[in-house]
């Protein structure tokens, strides 16, 4: 059975498959070496994804509540709180609460930039082969398609 969104149906050949497949492979290939890589350092998606929210400013868990993608507060275990990754964090000597509010430590700090560095060689991985113009072109055609399914985030 075809994918009625497709355009054209597929011909058996893997390399010429429709868009969903290519975007779920992506995604799923995409998720699993950027959560690899993370777990190397000790980090889950939402943690990391918290780490960088504060390295602008101390926030409270609200703010960050808000500033977190739903899809990186779920682990295979389930959704997490985001207290939960908070905690974790502070733990580990990542981040400090005081007030209300959460901060990085230098450890923090020091660690989100070495884990940073690790993000980029992995985006530039990622990204091989494409040149700046291709890679704005595919993002650009996928907030449009995301617009066109109802999205309405600019």
């Amino acid at each position: 059975m075809s994918d009625p969104i497709d355009r054209e149906a597929p011909s058996g050949n893997p390399t010429e498959q429709m868009l969903s497949y290519w975007i779920n492979l992506v995604d799923t290939l995409l998720t699993t070496r950027v959560n690899e890589s993370l777990a190397e350092h000790g980090l889950t998606r939402a943690q990391w994804q918290l780490m960088n929210t504060l390295t602008a400013r101390p926030q409270t868990t609200e703010e960050l509540s808000q500033s977190l993608a739903p899809a990186a507060a779920t682990t295979e275990e389930g959704p997490r709180t985001v207290e939960e990754h908070l905690d974790e964090l502070v733990e580990s000597g990542w981040l400090v609460a005081e007030g209300g509010m959460y901060t990085l430590t230098s450890t923090g700090r020091t660690s989100g930039e070495r884990v940073a560095a690790v993000v980029e060689e992995l985006r530039a991985e990622i990204t091989e082969g494409l040149d700046d113009g291709q890679y704005q072109r595919v993002v650009q055609a996928l907030k449009t398609m995301a617009r066109n399914l109802g999205w309405e985030h600019a």
